[in-house]
């Protein structure tokens, strides 16, 4: 009993410090969820106010809502938010779908790189100049470029200035040497890095075409100086010697006949080379009657042929053959390539030779040929077997005024514009022109052009 009595004893009295201790731990339980709540109610009110500086519409969402609960407001306020970020989405991608069409009508390559020269946005110019464009591993088109000496020069220059540079220079582009002005300007990527916008004109022909015309009028200049002077020389001879002195006379006229007939050929190839060359001229790629076309060769010809005794063989075309081109130009080829024959043949024959190509039966042609086009080529040869033409001469001889034989003179030295003629003309008709010759034994012009559709 006393035992019991001591228990109970002992339970009584600690019962009132346990009951404070439990108070005690409540009344932090409640204080820790208040402190909690308010900070979490911060939290959502921060955000809300957030959300509210960055896209107003989402705090009229926000406010809007009936409810006074912060997480239904914090949902409506980052729908809206996520609203505005996909309309962003769309409003960029339609900045960016602008500035591709922008640069698709842009006719010079243009290449936007990263801070690590990684290409990132180039347009449909460059992807044609650098095939497979774009890439940016180690011996891709993009990169070798990127990686030339006088290109990284001038990217170092404009970072150094911060400044928009334009030099121009020569590059490997495509395997070939070009001339190009090179614009590289720095463009910001973002915030912090910054990238290179590269604008490439490639100058190349243009310069070619400026040097092809002031070697053009150089050599016109030239070439009508030379029997000008003749003949002025001769009438000067002419006007102080007695005309009784018939041999001098006759000396002289023969030297003015011979440079006037000179100059009378060269007006004419001149006006033949400008209608060949000249882009407005209107090409009909008709059928052709190369019986007429053969009979105004012997109309033309025959009578120096028969002077040199050279056979002039016109090859007969087979009837099941359709010529096509324009008759013109194709005269206009037949002329000058029979011309040149006969000025440089002494004996044997000139001949004329049509034939039609498909695709399959390029490798019936000669090694020198050109490519045959996909469908159906006409191919006229004349063949010669006159003095023919040294190697080095062969690149060259399609130049204007380009001569081989230069210890000719007067009209039977040529003007040296007849094969540019041809050059041109069967350029005109989409064709290509090759030339083979071997010294002493004659030459071969091949003249191939495509035939166009009925």
């Amino acid at each position: 009993m006393l035992h019991d009595g001591l228990n109970l004893s002992t339970v009584a009295t600690a019962f009132p410090s346990v009951v404070v201790i439990l108070l005690a731990l409540l009344v932090l339980s409640l204080v820790g969820l208040t402190i909690l709540w308010w900070n979490h109610r911060r939290f959502l009110t921060s955000v809300l106010s957030k959300i509210d500086a960055l896209q107003p519409a989402a705090g009229k969402a926000v406010s809007s809502a009936n409810t006074g609960d912060l997480e239904k407001k914090l949902s409506a306020g980052m729908g809206a938010l996520v609203d505005q970020v996909g309309r962003g989405q769309e409003e960029l991608g339609l900045v960016f779908a602008h500035l591709q069409t922008l640069l698709g009508q842009v006719r010079d390559p243009v290449i936007i790189t990263d801070e690590k020269m990684h290409v990132t946005v180039c347009n449909e110019k460059a992807q044609e100049v650098f095939p497979g464009g774009g890439k940016t591993r180690t011996g891709d088109p993009y990169t070798d470029f990127l990686a030339q000496v006088p290109v990284l020069e001038l990217i170092s220059a404009a970072r150094r200035e911060n400044h928009p540079i334009r030099d121009r220079i020569k590059l490997m582009i495509s395997g070939r040497v070009r001339t190009v002005d090179l614009g590289v300007a720095p463009v910001m990527l973002d915030r912090k890095r910054q990238g290179m916008l590269l604008v490439i004109q490639d100058q190349t022909e243009i310069i070619q075409n400026v040097q092809m015309k002031t070697d053009f009028v150089a050599n016109a200049s030239h070439e009508l100086r030379t029997p000008l002077a003749s003949i002025k020389a001769a009438v000067d001879t002419i006007a102080d010697t007695s005309m009784d002195d018939e041999p001098t006379l006759r000396r002289c006229m023969a030297i003015i006949d011979g440079h006037v007939l000179r100059l009378q050929l060269l007006v004419r190839d001149l006006l033949d080379l400008s209608r060949a060359e000249d882009p407005r001229s209107v090409v009909r790629m008709e059928p052709i009657d190369t019986a007429g076309l053969h009979d105004m060769i012997v109309e033309m010809f025959s009578h120096l042929a028969q002077q040199k005794h050279i056979e002039l063989r016109l090859g007969p075309v087979e009837p099941e053959v359709s010529i096509r081109g324009d008759e013109r130009l194709i005269m206009l080829i037949l002329k000058n390539l029979v011309d040149n024959s006969l000025k440089f043949t002494t004996s044997g024959f000139v001949a004329v030779r049509w034939r039609t190509v498909v695709t399959g039966a390029a490798a019936t042609l000669p090694k020198s040929a050109p490519d045959v086009a996909t469908g159906t080529s006409i191919i006229l040869e004349v063949q010669d077997t006159g003095c023919g033409i040294a190697p080095e001469d062969r690149d060259r001889v399609f130049e204007r005024f380009y001569t081989v034989n230069r210890s000719r003179g007067g009209a039977d030295r040529g003007t040296g514009l007849g094969l540019a003629i041809v050059k041109h003309a069967v350029a005109a008709m989409g064709g290509t022109v090759s030339l083979e010759s071997q010294p002493g034994q004659g030459t071969t012009v091949r003249c191939q052009w495509p035939v166009s559709p009925r």
